[in-house]
């Protein structure tokens, strides 16, 4: 899949590259950081073509398709930061004596030695310090230790570097994503994170706690799981079938995503979407199952009381109707990871549904250009520049070079000494009577800027004078497209209704909350938006709460205000519920 790059003009700081080679697509980020948070300059995505998994020795192949994605992309740095995941790559922590550093390489690979089961001596190894502790009067250094078989960090380097790349740094894909979380949202002290990276064949879920990585585990469940489920043959209403192939089926999740129960459209090929639905949802319980199973396994053997957030990543993430469904399964806190809305600013040549289904799976090659394997870094040293080693490629032609330039030198300083000295005279005697001459000329740009400056300074203030010159500071699509991604089914607005700052909204109303006082909304620019939930009893309750829930957790809002909330006048619909008012806070970094 190849999508145009933001048009986000990157502030004079050092530009950073992500790059993430995965076992089914590639994706790059390049981006850089302000005080603000992170711009994405440049990004690319690409599918690996079967024909490339199927070499045995696909290195090259690899490199040159990620040769051309940089071009595309008009990515021009070569430095880039990689990941590195699978059953190759021990993560555990450790408690060592205190030691130096260059020791604690050994004393790591020792300690693992009992899970580790490939050849140790050569290994890649790194330690990150955590911090110190007491015991009995010794100290002991807290480790993440990350062991690493030689050869996979050789062949992830050798893709690299056949693209012509220079590779900075190597970590693991839990690292990526903590750094990325750490940017985007920094947490509490002793909050527990899980990081669920949902790839096209497994999801990995990661446990995290004030940096440690505690726990991981693989399910074997991905986004081709959904798409084999969708291919097949389907009977249809009027007698005939139609056969969808895996090429269609894809192209199907990826416009339909997991359809609502009551959606009654169908595909080009007649397919109901409830089918789709149907044979979708086996393969989205067990992937929630897995993960409350994960949760509790973690919970269980770490003594924690609760995961408090969790975390979606990856391509899977993408697929529309997944994070409703997840949060209607899995009892806790979850947020979805979007390279594009969550950078600082957003650009408008890339459409609102592109960002929602790429967004998520360029989240480990960001992270890994925001962290710079500043935490875990397995690069081998073999791999690594440095003085020494280049001043030995130097050496024989700086030899050769000083040597010609001592002779050429010596010879020529004798017989153009002379001649040099006189012509540099005469041409600063030739350029001061040029200068002497345009002295005149000089002060003519200098008044004509000055009479420039006036122009624009009345044009200016003639503009500011026109109608509608002030435009609206709240981006509305943004808005609107979240309230539809949130609303639920059975969930209408009415009306959204649009306060500026100072505004007073003062009816012929009955009273509601903010009359008395629970909240001033005066004073800041609001958005006031009405409705009506269908249903009995609890469950209209339970959708309000979800609704107001989702819109608190969401990055396009700083605040959410209820206004008040009364049962539906009887009669008025042909089912009951209740009608809503609230008011919504635009984020500041989502105005227009």
């Amino acid at each position: 899949m190849k999508l145009k790059s933001p048009k986000v003009s990157a502030i004079k700081s050092e530009k950073s590259i992500g790059l993430d080679i995965g076992f089914h697509d590639i994706k790059v980020v390049e981006l850089v950081r302000n005080d603000k948070g992170f711009l994405v300059t440049k990004f690319a995505i690409q599918e690996i073509p079967p024909e490339i998994l199927q070499q045995k020795d696909r290195a090259t192949s690899l490199g040159n398709m990620i040769k051309k994605m940089f071009a595309d992309a008009n990515i021009k740095g070569l430095a880039v930061y990689l990941s590195i995941t699978g059953h190759n790559v021990i993560i555990r922590n450790a408690s060592l004596p205190k030691m130096p550093r260059e020791e604690l390489i050994e004393a790591a690979k020792w300690n693992a030695k009992e899970e580790v089961l490939f050849d140790m001596e050569k290994a890649v190894v790194d330690n990150y310090i955590m911090g110190e502790t007491e015991n009995d009067g010794a100290t002991l250094l807290d480790l993440l230790s990350v062991i690493v078989r030689g050869d996979v960090v050789d062949f992830i380097v050798s893709i690299a570097k056949s693209a012509g790349l220079r590779p900075k740094g190597v970590t693991v894909v839990p690292l990526a994503l903590l750094d990325y979380d750490q940017a985007v949202s920094p947490q509490k002290p002793e909050t527990v994170t899980s990081y669920a990276d949902m790839g096209a064949e497994r999801t990995r879920i990661y446990f995290v706690c004030d940096g440690r990585i505690l726990f991981s585990r693989e399910i074997p469940n991905g986004g081709k799981n959904l798409t084999a489920c969708l291919a097949g043959e389907y009977e249809l209403e009027n007698g005939k079938t139609a056969i969808i192939d895996t090429v269609r089926a894809e192209k199907i999740k990826k416009t339909f995503g997991y359809p609502a129960e009551d959606n009654d459209g169908k595909t080009e090929e007649g397919v109901p979407l409830k089918l789709l639905r149907e044979r979708m949802e086996p393969i989205l319980v067990k992937q929630a199952t897995e993960m409350d199973r994960s949760i509790e396994y973690f919970k269980n053997q770490y003594r924690k009381d609760s995961v408090d957030r969790l975390i979606l990543s990856g391509g899977g993430v993408g697929l529309r109707g997944l994070y409703q469904f997840l949060k209607e399964n899995l009892d806790l806190e979850i947020d979805r990871c979007n390279v594009f809305f969550q950078a600082a600013a957003q650009d408008d040549s890339i459409s609102k549904e592109n960002m929602k289904l790429y967004g998520p799976s360029l989240t480990v090659a960001a992270g890994l250009a925001l962290g710079q394997c500043d935490k875990i870094n397995v690069l081998p040293e073999k791999y690594r520049p440095s003085l020494k080693k280049t001043l030995i490629k130097l050496a024989p032609l700086a030899a050769l070079l000083v040597l010609f330039a001592g002779l050429y030198g010596y010879s020529s300083s004798l017989r153009s000494e002379v001649s040099t000295k006189t012509a540099l005279l005469d041409d600063q005697k030739l350029t001061l009577a040029k200068l002497q001459t345009q002295v005149p000329e000089l002060g003519k740009p200098i008044q004509q800027l000055k009479e420039l400056k006036e122009t624009k300074k009345a044009l200016n203030k003639e503009k500011n004078q026109l109608p509608g010159s002030a435009p609206f500071s709240i981006n509305f699509d943004l808005i609107f497209s979240e309230l539809s991604s949130l609303v639920s089914d059975n969930t209408s607005l009415s009306q959204i209704i649009y306060a500026a700052k100072g505004s007073s909204e003062a009816e012929n109303q009955d009273e509601d909350l903010t009359s008395k006082g629970v909240a001033d909304t005066s004073n800041r620019e609001r958005i006031k938006v009405k409705g009506e939930i269908f249903g009995n009893g609890l469950k209209v309750q339970s959708s309000l709460r979800v609704l107001l829930q989702d819109l608190k957790n969401s990055p396009v809002f700083s605040d959410i205000k209820l206004i008040k909330s009364a049962p539906l006048t009887e009669g008025q619909y042909n089912s009951p519920g209740i009608k809503f008012e609230l008011y919504v806070f635009p984020a500041p970094n989502n105005s227009a």
